[in-house]
């Protein structure tokens, strides 16, 4: 079976940073688009992760614990900062995929953020 050429819903990959959030690192983010959408679409959604755990997790900052997903420490999904990114800005190949439980956490999170329920 041939893998697909386009990014996976809930793979996680190294990122270049989100001029919103105003830094110059990279960092990981989980595709949140559908796999349907990033097909056909030169763009995938992302919700990006932080390792800073200092405020916890809230119903809108979804904790994924290392390793799932490939990441190396525990962290937070930043489902109150979803991002259309270029699929050209995402890494050659994903560090992992994230359970559907956290996948669905994060879409939850995803919703509560947009004020959808």
């Amino acid at each position: 079976m041939n893998k697909p050429s386009y990014p996976q819903q809930g793979a996680v990959y190294l990122i270049k940073a989100l001029k919103t959030i105003g830094e110059s690192k990279k960092r990981p983010a989980v595709i949140v688009s559908l796999n349907v959408r990033n097909q056909y679409s030169t763009t995938v959604l992302v919700a990006p992760f932080t390792s800073d755990l200092t405020n916890g997790e809230t119903p809108t900052r979804i904790l994924v614990q290392a390793p799932e997903g490939g990441l190396n420490v525990d962290s937070l999904a930043l489902c109150d900062n979803v991002s259309a990114i270029r699929q050209s800005s995402l890494s050659d190949s994903p560090y992992g995929v994230i359970t559907p439980v956290s996948l669905q956490r994060i879409q939850q999170g995803i919703m509560i953020a947009i004020g959808v329920f």
